[in-house]
């Protein structure tokens, strides 16, 4: 008498994990025809016949959906979440949060973890350009939604804003408001984000005839850290910039204590804005200029996509959604400081 397969058994014959066996066993819509056509036979071929325990697994459908973020310390990505976990609830789902640290090891395994807690969809804040798990999720089809980021390749899920037209922005106005030596602290080349906003920024000096000057360009993770130290390095230049465009806001807070460390105020000494518009950002002692994306929106209108391709309301419809993005004018520009001297030298000019 052949000896019956186990789930587990089943599922290293398909070469799958047995969660996409379970799911298969249990019609899930997401899973591809062709998967569980194979699964089926293999199934049918190999006597397989489902434990209690088993049954028990592939009846458990919770309405669960994971948000992966790299630091939830980060107001931005805090912002964004309470915009997914109001409209998941909205909707019936709940959601699990994981901060992966940027660590790829640890986006990893917390996908396996969330796939086998049988999650029913993923949403990725942040995502590098290539990430194998990631990668791995889009060729099975598995629901997802990428937010504020994009990866190379076109079959999948996004929802971001317009960084090279809000960095372009920004930069605009502070030539406008007459500052010529800009430096641009931004996150590594890896995210399409930090790509974009370099993009913009360097596009604006292109077309107002500023010369790009790479030393004040510096790179490194979306963390105060990284603004605090870029800030340092920027005041050391003998021909230091006028005006510091942090490439979030995040990054902007470690920009304001590298200043008050130096004895600097902005915008009185140099000029400060910022990106994202995170709550502390109006602040009344901080009163940041930045762009916003629109976070909240963001959240919902992922949260909206994924379940829509889960319950595949619109099969094999790919949603790429980019939002504009909108100034947000404080007092860090020294806006206020050129209106008065403006005002000051059209007076003088009256009398």
């Amino acid at each position: 008498m052949t000896k019956k397969v186990t789930l587990r058994e089943l599922a290293k014959i398909a070469k799958v994990s047995h969660t996409t066996v379970a799911r298969v066993l249990n019609n899930d819509p997401a899973v591809r025809d062709e998967t569980k056509k194979r699964i089926l036979e293999l199934a049918d071929r190999h006597g397989y016949r489902p434990r209690k325990k088993e049954r028990e697994l592939n009846f458990q459908k919770p309405n669960l959906l994971a948000l992966l973020v790299p630091d939830i310390k980060n107001p931005y990505h805090a912002e964004m979440a309470r915009g997914i976990e109001d409209k998941a609830f909205e909707k019936g789902y709940n959601i699990i949060f994981c901060s992966t640290d940027y660590k790829s090891e640890r986006l990893r395994t917390y996908v396996h973890l969330m796939k086998n807690a049988g999650v029913r969809g993923f949403i990725f804040s942040s995502a590098r350009l290539r990430e194998d798990i990631i990668e791995d999720l889009i060729e099975e089809r598995f629901p997802l939604v990428l937010v504020n980021s994009r990866m190379i390749g076109e079959n999948y899920n996004y929802v971001t804003c317009d960084n090279l037209k809000g960095a372009y922005l920004i930069t605009e106005y502070l030539i406008k408001l007459g500052y010529r030596k800009i430096a641009l602290i931004t996150g590594p080349p890896n995210l399409s984000n930090a790509i974009d906003r370099l993009k913009g920024y360097q596009q604006a000096l292109k077309d107002y005839d500023i010369p790009h000057k790479k030393r004040f360009i510096h790179r490194g993770p979306f963390q105060t850290d990284t603004g605090y130290e870029a800030t340092i390095k920027l005041l050391a230049l003998k021909d230091r910039p006028e005006a510091i465009f942090a490439g979030s806001d995040y990054l902007a807070m470690g920009v304001i204590r590298a200043l008050g460390e130096s004895k600097l105020n902005y915008p009185e000494d140099i000029a400060l804005v910022g990106f994202d518009d995170t709550y502390y950002a109006a602040n009344q002692k901080i009163s940041l200029t930045t762009a916003s994306q629109r976070k909240y929106e963001m959240g919902n209108l992922s949260v909206d996509i994924l379940i829509d391709s889960i319950e595949q309301k619109h099969e094999d419809y790919i949603h790429k959604i980019v939002l504009e993005p909108r100034l947000v004018l404080r007092e860090s520009c020294g806006r206020l400081l050129h209106e008065n001297a403006l005002s000051m030298t059209e007076s003088s000019l009256v009398s």
